[in-house]
Parts: C-alpha cells; structure tokens; sequence
C-alpha cells in the first residue's frame, strides 16, 4: 500500500488505490455480498451479506516524516535543468540530495514514463530546520523553494473488528482487507465529500474493488479503495464531466482521465497509503453514487485506451480544466515546469477564425481585445454551456485589497499591475506596490488563490473609482484539454480522437490493454 507503484488486476489493467477516508477513530462498513476479512496477522473471519462491523484503531502510531526544502523538479530526461539548477545551489553554499519519483513501464511497445528528479537541499529532515531554510533563502536569494515530505518510517497500531453489537470478531497488525464475493461491493458510512466547499457534507457510500482498512500517517484510520482503472473511472468520470453532455465529449474525457491517472501513479501522496484521493487534488471520484449509462458507454467504448505522444510515444499527463475562454494555456506557464510538446497553448476556435490569434495573447492590448470581442471560440458553443465562466468580472474594494495584501507587507494603498503573462494571456507574475514596498506574485494558482480564488488568470486589471475590476475569461488553468470546448466540437460533429488531437498537439489513442 506504501510502495506507489502500478500494479494490475486480472484482465491487465492497471490496478489503483484510492482514498475513500482518513484520520477518523473508526469506520463503519458493511459487505453487499458474503465477503471475507482477512486481518493482517490473524485468520481471515467469513461476514454474512449486510452484516455491519466496526473498525477501531487502538495504540496508533503516526509516521516518522521527514521535511526538505524543494529547490526543483525535472522531468527525468532533463539533466540540463537540473545541472543548472544544481550548479546554482552549489554556488550558494547550498548541500544538496536528490530524489527520485514516479517509474518507467512498457506496456505492448508504449511506455509509460513518469519518472521525475526532486532536487531538495540537505537537512536533518525536521520541518522546523526547512522552514528556516525556505525564510533565509527569501531574504538572500529573493526566491520561495517548495517543501517537499517524505516517508521516514510507517504507522503503526491494532485494528479492531467489532460487530454491531460491540462483539470482537477479530484484531490486525495495522491493516486489514475486505474482499465482497462476486465483487458485490460493499458501503462506507458517513463519507466526507467537497471539504473545503459549498457541498461539504457526510453520506454513506458503495464502493467495488477490495477495501483495506489502515492506520494513516496521522496515525489514525483510513478506508482505502483497490480497483482496476476501468471500474475506477465509471465513478470518475461523471465526477469530472455533466453526463447529459454530447457522447464523444464523454469519451474525450475517458481517455484523458485514464491518461492521467497513468501519470500520476508514483508520484504523489507519497506519505499516504494509497496513489490517488478522491478529490480534485487527483480527480474527483463518488464511487457508485456517480454511474450512470452515459459514461459507463464512453468508458466501455474507450476501454484501455491512452493519450501517446506523436513525437515519443510515451505517455501524455493529460492535464484539463473546466473552460479556457476561447485560448489554451502552455504547461510550463502554469506549472513552472519543462515545456511538454503535447501541452501547448493554442487560439481553441474554429479553423477559419484562427489566423488573427496565432500570436498569442500575452500582449494586453491584444488581451483585452480578445475578451472585449467575445470569439466564437468552442467553449463558448455548448447548447446547454456556461457563458459565465467564458466571460467573468469581479470587483474589490481598495480596502478590500490593502486586505488581501496585507501579508505579502506592501502597506495599504496597494496598486496592481500584471507584469508577467502566458501565451493565453493568463497572469504569470503580479507586481503589488504599496506604501511601505513592493511584492511580486509569481504563479497563476497563487494569483488566483491570492484574490479569493479568481475563476482563471487570464483577466485585466484595472481602477473604477475606489473599486479594483478584474475582467477574465475562463475557468481554470488552461493547460491541456478545455472540458467544455470538448462539448462544443462533439456538438459540431468532431469524435473524441480528433478533439483530443486538438488540445494534445496531435497526440495519437492508443489502446494499451
């Protein structure tokens, strides 16, 4: 459960654990067929169908985590990157270690390569000492690395089985697996969903694939789903995408979620017992509570079908995101990352209307005549589409502002001005002036967060008395596939294949198993 390596099902697909929940002082579950629990250390114990039991956690244990500023991550073939970046540290003075990320498979002649190097300075693994580190090297080199956690040693405890009268049925040295015969399923109680969000709640949940019961590095419990990724993505998908959409838009994002998962597996969540959780952090999953025919359809008729690049024929991260606003975003802009020939950002029209915006938006003027024109851009189509996210304002107070800036400590009377922008013209950098000095906001995720979580970056910014106006397009960070130009080009009469060729720069389906 540790290892954060692919893995596969019978039948050859990928095998995928996912968070179902965590940090809780127990769980209740409940098997829809006859099932078996088999408590790691002791013999496994027959459940009839329905039978409820309860798994408690007694002496638990957090892992030993330990913390290392991060100075850098580079994607495994790019050792000029991170030669450079090595070389710079060193002439500051810096010790230096790596870590590597992620693997490398061949699966019938593609492979799928997800290997990343971290470039972290040396420490003695607390967190206090690389905090210290991050502060001193913004005072120094005007420059915040990222903090990179890694796993020192496991948690530990007893697990406890309970049935719904409070009898023991059976005790397990840290973990514990249900296996539901027929792969019936089986119900989670009181699952969280949309922390952190308008729908934040609690429900009981059904679920396939194997469910093991551990100790999380919190040291208390988590529910963890293993599944094949097929079954995995009927859930996923109509989490990702409104089901009544067009067919091949659904089938569009079958392949980049599965895609996508392929890309993530090995390469987060690496102090947590499983690969992906269920939030939009990874992608969104709700289990069976999702399915529905119309995705099931678009999964069954993509079934093992990856993105490839035409160039490498390795594997594309398939990155999306809910609406670009008429123009797509480079990878390296949003994430700060190598350029990936797959992930370029292009005008997201319709060939004749092309040619005025090949040259990119990154100039404002030619910005601002973009969202003021309002292109017939393929997001802005849909029947049934959202033409408040292709074309947005929000306003701010000067007060409001002053607010916002305030720990950055610019001072109040705050002045905005984008001094960095993509080939969307989405914001790079926001310079932030006040009266006692001056900030620089660099990253369209921290810009968006900075102002109470803007809709996108790709917005101007300007005075209208006391207020500060942001006018955008969009929704999201604009890289790889626009889900909802996706709708508009199936509407058209475009399949999947050519819509993903589309927003992947022409990278080719493959059907990998």
């Amino acid at each position: 459960m540790w290892s954060h390596r692919l893995n596969f099902a019978a039948g050859g697909a990928p095998l995928v654990t996912i968070r179902i929940v965590e940090g809780q002082p127990e769980i209740a579950i409940r098997p829809r067929g006859p099932a078996r629990l088999r408590p790691r250390g002791a013999a496994e114990v027959a459940l009839p169908a329905g039978a409820l039991v309860r798994i408690r956690l007694r002496d638990g244990r957090p892992a030993t985590l330990a913390h290392f500023p991060l100075l850098g991550q580079f994607q495994f073939g790019d050792r000029a990157g991170l030669e450079a970046a090595r070389r710079l540290w060193q002439r500051r003075g810096v010790k230096l270690r790596l870590r590597a990320l992620g693997g490398v498979y061949g699966i019938l002649g593609r492979v799928i390569d997800n290997r990343k190097t971290l470039l972290l300075a040396d420490g003695d693994g607390s967190e206090a000492a690389a905090r210290a580190f991050l502060e001193e090297a913004a005072r120094s080199f005007g420059e915040r690395p990222g903090l990179f956690t890694d796993l020192a040693t496991l948690p530990g405890g007893t697990l406890e089985v309970l049935d719904d009268s409070g009898r023991r049925l059976a005790e397990a040295d840290r973990v514990i697996s249900l296996d539901v015969e027929g792969d019936a399923g089986f119900v989670v109680s009181r699952v969280e969903h949309d922390a952190g969000y308008a729908g934040h709640g609690f429900e009981d949940r059904a679920y396939r694939g194997r469910l093991y019961a551990t100790v999380d590095a919190s040291g208390r419990l988590a529910a963890v789903d293993a599944l094949a990724l097929e079954e995995l993505l009927r859930g996923l998908v109509p989490s990702e995408m409104p089901s009544g959409v067009a067919a091949e838009a659904l089938k569009a994002q079958a392949v980049t979620a599965r895609s996508n998962v392929l890309a993530q597996i090995g390469t987060r969540h690496l102090t947590d017992p499983y690969v992906l959780c269920a939030e939009v952090h990874c992608q969104a999953y709700r289990g069976e509570a999702a399915q529905v025919a119309s995705t099931d359809a678009a999964v069954r008729a993509t079934a093992g079908e990856a993105l490839f690049g035409r160039r490498d024929r390795s594997l594309v991260d398939a990155v999306y995101h809910a609406m670009c606003g008429g123009h797509g975003e480079d990878n390296e802009a949003v994430w700060g990352n190598v350029p990936d020939p797959n992930l370029r950002g292009r005008p997201d029209l319709p060939a004749a209307e092309v040619a005025p915006w090949k040259a990119g938006l990154a100039d404002e003027g030619r910005l601002a005549t973009f969202l003021a024109g309002g292109p017939n851009a393929w997001c802005a189509r849909p029947a049934n589409g959202r033409p408040d996210r292709y074309r947005w304002e929000r306003r701010f107070a000067q007060a409001e502002v002053d607010q916002i800036a305030a720990p950055l400590g610019t001072g109040p009377g705050v002045a905005l001005a984008v001094s960095s922008r993509g080939v969307s013209g989405r914001a790079r950098a926001l310079r932030v002036e006040g009266t006692q000095g001056s900030a620089l906001v660099q990253g369209e995720l921290r810009i968006r967060r900075l102002f109470r979580n803007l809709p996108s970056a790709m917005f101007l910014v300007s005075r209208d008395g006391d207020a500060w106006v942001f006018r955008g397009g969009g929704w999201g960070h604009g890289a790889g596939m626009c889900q909802w130009g996706a709708v508009g080009r199936a509407e058209a009469g475009q399949d999947y294949r050519q819509i993903l060729r589309a927003y992947y720069s022409g990278a080719e389906v493959v059907k990998i198993y």
